[in-house]
């Protein structure tokens, strides 16, 4: 199911983080939630980014589409109430038209011209004129657990036209004026997070996809639920919705799906 939100949503809510350090950029250890979940015993390891913290940093391409239609950088960065924020730097758009910024969990390719994904998130526009030496700033979160406190699944920032009005291209409603590809530079979020196989168990009774013996996805059968799940590979719930972080319609949904192929793997995530 895709996600999007309309063009002015200048503030979706929260992403809060585990805790907070002092010291900006110094990832601390802190108590993890995931002892409390089926399968899994406590993690007292897991890393915070602290305030301030620039966790990933891109620049915008040219699409082909339009040369030089869009300049400036990007960074996704922890602000001082632990919120990640997406920020845009020195942000030139040629014929001075409003844009709209939005994040996806795909890769594209650096000539792609139309936003197609499976996961979005749209945060809000920047107007028209905007004055280049002002920084953009929009948070990123909402009640919907987005990336469980680690972002690094999603992989580009993507500007593309504000809403104009007028029925949008049936070949291609979001076309993409330029976008971002984001360099991570983050620790391992979830040290000590092994997925190992069990084998069938009640509740847990679907087919997994190997790669060179270790789990790589595993299919939802009937009468399944997550929690078996995680039990079954060793893993709390927690790090089941974390390895899932693109799942629809909500990251939480307690509910497993028939058919439904979770990700085992922490490099596909």
């Amino acid at each position: 199911m895709t996600r999007g939100w309309g063009p002015l949503a200048m503030t979706l809510g929260v992403l809060l983080l585990a805790g907070c350090s002092a010291d900006a950029g110094t990832p601390t250890p802190s108590p993890s939630a995931s002892g409390s979940q089926d399968g899994a015993a406590t993690d007292n390891t897991r890393p915070v980014l602290a305030p301030g913290t620039t966790a990933a940093t891109g620049a915008f391409v040219d699409t082909g589409a339009v040369t030089g239609a869009v300049t400036g950088s990007v960074a996704l960065r922890v602000n001082d109430t632990g919120v990640f924020e997406l920020v845009v730097n020195d942000l030139v758009v040629s014929d001075g038209t409003a844009v709209q910024f939005t994040l996806t969990a795909d890769a594209l390719q650096p000539d792609e011209q139309c936003l197609d994904s499976d996961w979005r998130f749209g945060l809000g526009q920047a107007d028209a004129g905007h004055d280049p030496a002002a920084e953009l700033v929009f948070p990123i979160g909402g009640s919907d657990g987005i990336g469980q406190g680690d972002l690094s699944f999603i992989r580009e920032v993507v500007v593309t036209r504000a809403a104009a009005g007028g029925a949008p291209d049936k070949a291609c409603p979001i076309p993409i004026v330029s976008h971002a590809p984001l360099a991570w530079n983050t620790p391992d979020m979830r040290p000590g997070l092994d997925v190992v196989d069990e084998g069938p168990a009640t509740g847990a009774m679907g087919v997994v996809t190997l790669d060179g013996g270790d789990p790589l996805s595993y299919t939802v059968a009937q009468g399944d639920t997550l929690a078996a799940v995680a039990e079954r590979f060793g893993i709390a719930l927690d790090d089941l919705f974390y390895l899932n972080p693109r799942r629809s319609p909500n990251p939480e949904d307690a509910h497993a799906f028939t058919g439904e192929v979770l990700n085992l793997s922490r490099s596909n995530r």
